[in-house]
């Protein structure tokens, strides 16, 4: 287990930390509606008493917000555990409580924990896409459904909207609407015998994300789905001392030179290492400025440093060939860099996307992460 994550007492005791949670609740529901214009459509389908997952999507830290102040029950909620929380929430968080689990693996404390809560008929928040890496709705995990099997709890979908910037707006007084659409309640999952526990269970989370898919509000959808034909590739610049190109040589090459691309045009990715776990990767957020081949091998060293004491972190995000991809990519990047600082040469990294917007043949190329904000 991850040192940064606590040891969690069993059986997992509910409630706990009425009064903090109460004040907080309080305090932030009064907050909430001070900065945003906030909508909650349905709320007397949210069970007044007996075991209960909620669920919901997830693209910022604002739904793990909304879901505990603005459910009408207390919330213990599910959330990672593998890695520090963000510096700017983390201090509410560990307030407030959460069951902290490994994500990319199966993690029988936490999930305990979350069943010795709904044994107690208390309330799981869970966010079954597990993190927000991605802008648009991603493929649920299965933890969800387990959950429900094992506990014979039901789950309530909810659906968030009006997220993206929101806070930046609500901090300008621009009252944001924020919206919480709440779903039917989802029966206790139960196994269809005729199919494998796994395929049964991944069965069950996609009905749960498309409960959740329903509730989103249409104009955040649409937002999100404005990208098709999405492509990467990566462009390498070798200089030698007198600026005159160099040949790489051909083992120094990424085998999947796209997926190192689509590593660097997923910056949250790098955001994690820099805020979260506080490592040394700067130069790989600033490749159009930074030529120096040693200090982009050191930054790629970092990440695979940090990628052996958690190897589930990429796998988790992109899957294991895309995973295996950025490895080998971020593997040859570190070796081209010591390979041209020992020729005093200079390295210029061009990760490049191209995709076509919804209800366009144009072809748009970004050659610079974050040039266009297309997502």
């Amino acid at each position: 287990m991850n040192s940064n994550t606590p040891t969690l007492p069993s059986p997992f005791p509910y409630p706990r930390r009425t009064f903090i949670r109460r004040t907080m609740r309080v305090l932030g529901g009064v907050l909430m509606h001070m900065l945003a214009r906030v909508t909650i459509n349905n709320l007397e389908r949210f069970p007044r008493s007996g075991p209960l997952i909620v669920v919901g999507n997830h693209n910022a830290a604002l739904e793990a917000a909304m879901m505990v102040v603005l459910s009408p029950r207390i919330v213990e909620l599910i959330a990672t555990g593998e890695i520090p929380l963000d510096p700017r929430y983390a201090r509410l968080i560990h307030t407030y409580g959460i069951i902290p689990i490994q994500r990319g693996q199966m993690d029988r404390v936490a999930l305990n924990s979350a069943l010795d809560v709904l044994k107690q008929n208390g309330v799981v928040g869970i966010f079954p896409e597990g993190g927000i890496w991605e802008s648009q709705i991603k493929k649920g995990r299965t933890g969800v459904a387990w959950l429900s099997y094992m506990s014979g709890a039901s789950v309530l979908p909810v659906g968030f909207g009006g997220i993206e910037g929101a806070i930046a707006a609500a901090f300008k007084f621009k009252r944001p609407h924020l919206t919480m659409n709440i779903g039917e309640l989802i029966p206790a999952v139960k196994i269809d015998e005729a199919k494998a526990k796994k395929e049964a269970l991944q069965d069950a989370t996609d009905h749960i994300m498309n409960a959740i898919a329903a509730l989103i509000p249409q104009e955040d959808k649409e937002r999100w789905n404005i990208i098709r034909d999405e492509r990467f590739e990566l462009r390498l610049h070798a200089t030698d001392a007198s600026g005159s190109p160099l040949e790489i040589p051909s083992e120094l090459v990424p085998e999947q030179p796209g997926m190192l691309a689509k590593f660097f045009h997923r910056p949250l990715m790098l955001d994690v290492f820099v805020r979260n776990l506080e490592l040394p990767v700067q130069p790989l957020q600033q490749l159009e400025t930074v030529r120096d081949p040693r200090a982009l091998s050191d930054a790629a060293g970092v990440v695979l440093g940090y990628l052996e004491q958690n190897p589930h972190f990429l796998s988790y995000r992109f899957g294991y060939d895309e995973a295996a991809g950025m490895h080998d990519g971020l593997t040859k990047l570190r070796d081209l860099g010591r390979w041209l600082a020992e020729r005093s040469g200079q390295l210029h990294v061009v990760p490049v996307r191209r995709y076509k917007r919804k209800n366009s043949d144009e072809e748009i190329l970004e050659e610079r992460v974050g040039g266009i904000p297309a997502l």
